[in-house]
């Protein structure tokens, strides 16, 4: 078999394994723990599910902070482990209940930290939105003629059906963080362990408040400045506009 060649006519030498060694760098080396460690808990919670097993797991960071993950919870197979009974005990309804309820608390995690990333990319897109051309023959109606009063009418209907689109994305994560918040709540009260160690989910982030319609009047002979209805969308809290004969 005839090894692929390229450009400068040699061989090409495929994935080559990483030189596993100590960091130098403190930053880099806090930055793969932190990785790593989220990695060996994500694994060990595969396992548990995949094969039934009870898994334990105590990490200390190179700084002295322990990090601790347990399936069903860390405490009684750590007191299993130092007591010498090695004897396998079948997992209970509630410990099984409690195994259930952690892994739906990191699936819901996951989607949190999906939600806020989606978040700030719509922020982004709306002062994309904002700084559009589409927007500078609005200052003053009353200056456009016929043809250019038709332009801004495409224009004005394109940006509806893009603001549109942005209140669904909106108003999915909002549901989304909704719908995390009452397990997070369970899940603290049932005091689990999350993957960074900590008893329960910790998040100092709040769910958005879902956006409210907004119904503008634009009687004939009366223009509205196009800037008054812009301030309508700013922000966070984007309106739906109605147009009313």
């Amino acid at each position: 078999m005839q090894c692929k060649m390229v450009k400068n006519g040699g061989t090409s030498k495929g994935r080559r394994k990483i030189e596993i060694k100590k960091i130098e760098s403190e930053d880099a080396r806090h930055v793969c723990f932190s990785k790593r460690k989220a990695g060996i808990f994500a694994k060990a919670s595969d396992l548990s599910t995949l094969c039934g097993a009870e898994v334990a797991i105590v990490i200390y960071s190179p700084v002295g902070n322990p990090y601790s993950f347990g399936s069903p919870s860390v405490e009684p197979l750590v007191d299993r482990f130092l007591s010498g009974s090695f004897r396998h005990q079948p997992i209970s309804g509630k410990s099984n209940t409690v195994v259930q309820l952690n892994q739906q608390y990191m699936e819901l995690s996951r989607q949190s930290d999906i939600a806020k990333a989606t978040k700030v990319n719509l922020e982004e897109r709306h002062r994309e939105l904002l700084q559009s051309p589409e927007l500078d023959c609005a200052n003053d109606i009353k200056q456009l003629g016929l043809d250019q009063l038709d332009q801004l009418k495409n224009r004005l209907e394109h940006l509806k059906m893009r603001l549109d689109d942005r209140i669904k994305d909106y108003l999915h994560v909002a549901s989304t963080q909704r719908m995390a918040s009452p397990m997070m709540t369970t899940t603290r009260t049932l005091g689990l362990f999350s993957p960074d160690g900590a008893t329960g989910p910790s998040s100092s982030s709040s769910a958005c408040p879902p956006p409210w319609p907004i119904s503008f009047e634009m009687n004939q002979g009366e223009p509205i400045s196009f800037q008054a209805l812009l301030a309508t969308t700013t922000g966070t809290n984007l309106a739906r506009y109605v147009h009313k004969p």
